[in-house]
């Protein structure tokens, strides 16, 4: 039931690509692996958790990105990470190891936002059961504080001992929980009424969306060019995503 679901939701996802990909930002220049549009983290900690998933890049090849931004403009939060992470061709293309790890912080009374999306080639290790689990018992503690920082490096920690095989396989991992099961169909119905909306648009119908997201995301590139460019140490030895892809799987919590 749970591949079934996946391939559903995989090919609703690829019939959308190409359209979606200009809507989504670009990544900061020079290139880095933490990518904090939403100003979250401080210029240490930015550096402090680039140096760790640069030294791990380094040594494996496999790429998780941190990425924040303090609004995800309409979009599901799964939908956003998972387009981003192929936009951004995040891992690489023969390999399609990359990880991407986005939060969208609390803003005033919204809540926050988290999903750890997973590319082809690491989500048999980093299954949608033990993203769950990562985001449950070392970033959501944090997160409730305000915590960004610590959140989001122990969630690299746990990530990096998962496919190092620190982290050993339990019997829950392979099973679908009743929330699993509703997030999943909730990313469905999700992708099924974008394609409508899509569809409408390119008919030249009424339902077009393109005044209601299109000009919401056309404000992307200034605010998030103007981003803090701390962490400009780095940018000798890092030239962005690979090439990778991904296929859907991960899992999201919202605190």
């Amino acid at each position: 039931m749970k591949h079934i679901l996946k391939i559903f939701f995989v090919l609703l996802l690829t019939s959308l690509h190409l359209q979606a990909q200009d809507d989504l930002p670009n990544p900061m220049s020079p290139p880095r692996l933490v990518n904090d549009f939403a100003s979250t983290f401080s210029a240490d900690q930015q550096n402090d958790l680039e140096h760790i998933l640069r030294a791990y890049n380094d040594s494996t090849s496999t790429q998780i990105y941190i990425v924040t931004v303090d609004d995800l403009k309409g979009y599901d939060v799964s939908d956003f990470a998972i387009r981003l992470g192929e936009k951004w061709g995040i891992g690489q293309k023969d390999k399609n190891n990359g990880v991407l790890i986005l939060i969208k912080p609390r803003i005033g009374n919204e809540r926050g936002r988290i999903f750890i999306a997973t590319g082809y080639g690491v989500e048999h290790i980093l299954t949608d059961a033990r993203c769950g689990r990562i985001m449950d018992q070392y970033m959501i503690p944090y997160l409730q504080q305000g915590d960004y920082y610590t959140a989001s490096k122990e969630a690299a920690g746990a990530i990096i001992k998962y496919l190092s095989g620190e982290f050993k396989a339990d019997d829950e991992d392979d099973d679908l929980s009743f929330s699993d099961i509703i997030g999943i169909i909730i990313q469905i119905l999700v992708i099924l009424l974008i394609f409508y909306i899509a569809y409408k648009n390119s008919k030249g119908g009424p339902s077009s969306g393109s005044n209601r997201r299109g000009g919401g995301f056309g404000g992307w590139g200034g605010g998030f060019g103007g981003g803090r460019s701390s962490g400009g140490g780095f940018s000798g030895g890092f030239g962005g995503g690979g090439g990778g892809s991904f296929g859907g799987g991960g899992a999201g919590r919202s605190f």
